[in-house]
């Protein structure tokens, strides 16, 4: 056991959890604000734009796990999570799913990316807006699998 070995619990917990800038909160504040869901397709998205980042001091990092949220939703099979980096001519973008809905197939198919069947990434050359309709067009061709 760690413990006994003099691990000190609580100097871990904060080094690992309690090391948020009021900047990555109130950046997770804007990606909640941003946070879309669409019932009818059990998916969600979130957006932060470049003038988000640049707004709330992004720091690389700063959006680990954000993707998470919209997957934590009640009935939600699909989310996104679409991030544009100042200095990037591309749009990132994460994608998580539960059960069978294939993360995986979407963002190699249609986002030139790949990764775990519920785990993946991609990135889009389109604007957010069309990035964004691009996604909801293809949630609508995988209906079947997110009913």
């Amino acid at each position: 056991d760690l413990i006994d070995k003099g691990a000190r619990n609580a100097a871990i917990h904060n080094a690992v959890y309690d090391m948020n800038s009021p900047g990555k909160l109130q950046l997770l504040g804007c990606a909640l604000e941003n946070l879309v869901v669409l019932e009818e397709l059990h998916t969600s998205y979130i957006t932060l734009s470049r003038e988000d980042l640049k707004k709330h001091r992004y720091e690389k990092g700063d959006t680990e796990g954000f993707v998470n949220y919209g997957l934590s939703l009640k009935g939600i099979k699909l989310t996104a999570f679409f991030i544009e980096h100042p200095g990037e001519d591309h749009i990132r973008i994460s994608f998580r799913s539960k059960g069978d809905v294939p993360a995986d197939e979407i963002a190699k198919t249609y986002f030139d990316g790949g990764g775990h069947r519920n785990a993946s990434g991609g990135k889009s050359y389109l604007p957010l807006d069309e990035t964004i309709a691009k996604f909801k067009n293809i949630a609508m061709q995988y209906k079947v699998w997110l009913a």
